[in-house]
């Protein structure tokens, strides 16, 4: 057992970790052994695209943005990750380097499983395997439904999408008065795939709309059937 980690409390957290529900006791044990926890402050990279990777994430505190950098130069947000997330995998499977950057948007608490133990757990536990190609099929159908929103819809749709993957993966604060997503324009755009600019005109239209409320870095979702209606083209 590595320093600072404490057993019971480590196995049921990777209880609840997409990559280990269902799996044996007896595997969590293992894994519970050999994870090492890390804590990373708030504007933190743990790491950046084109690393070498040795170890995967299994975040169990804070908020974690994972982007890369296209062609010409533009960041794009993939995803906004929370617990009980894990990332970084796939420079673990046989993919030689991180293909992301990931930034810690608040401090963030973290195990890391590295090469050799998340091998040997993946061929040991045939549950843990499974868990692996289920979330991965998922994020690959999910980028699939991305893609179609972010090529056909227009501005005001393509922003409702991404407020709604923020609301229904619960990365926002709710309030009673509504969900409050705490973003920049920049990072809506980033989500979005478009300017800042063309965000803004957007975030207003929806306003308009009573959907949502706007204050600097904030946006208010008041109305996500009415978010709802606008990706759809209802309204």
């Amino acid at each position: 057992m590595h320093e600072g980690v404490d057993a019971p409390d480590t196995i049921a957290f990777l209880a609840g970790v997409p990559l280990f529900q269902g799996a044996p006791q007896r595997a969590l044990e293992v894994a519970a052994g050999v994870v090492r926890p890390r804590s990373f402050d708030e504007g933190a990279v743990l790491f950046r695209e084109g690393d070498t990777g040795d170890a995967l994430y299994l975040l169990a505190g804070g908020l974690v943005k994972l982007s890369k950098v296209d062609l010409g130069g533009h960041e794009k947000t993939l995803a906004l990750l929370q617990p009980p997330e894990f990332f970084g995998e796939m420079a673990l499977l046989g993919q030689a380097t991180r293909s992301a950057t990931a930034l810690a948007l608040s401090k963030v608490s973290a195990y890391m499983l590295f090469r050799d133990d998340f091998q040997r757990l993946l061929t040991t536990y045939p549950t843990v395997n499974l868990n692996l190609t289920t979330t991965l099929a998922n994020r690959l159908r999910g980028m699939d439904d991305e893609a179609q929103v972010l090529s056909y819809k227009d501005a005001p749709g393509r922003v409702a999408y991404v407020l709604l993957r923020l609301y229904r993966s619960g990365v926002v604060s709710l309030e009673a008065n509504g969900a409050l997503v705490r973003l920049t324009h920049q990072d809506l755009a980033n989500l979005a795939g478009t300017s800042r600019e063309t965000v803004t005109r957007a975030l207003k239209a929806l306003e308009e709309e009573g959907v949502i409320m706007t204050r600097p870095k904030e946006v208010r979702i008041i109305d996500p059937d009415g978010l709802e209606e606008v990706l759809h083209g209802i309204r």
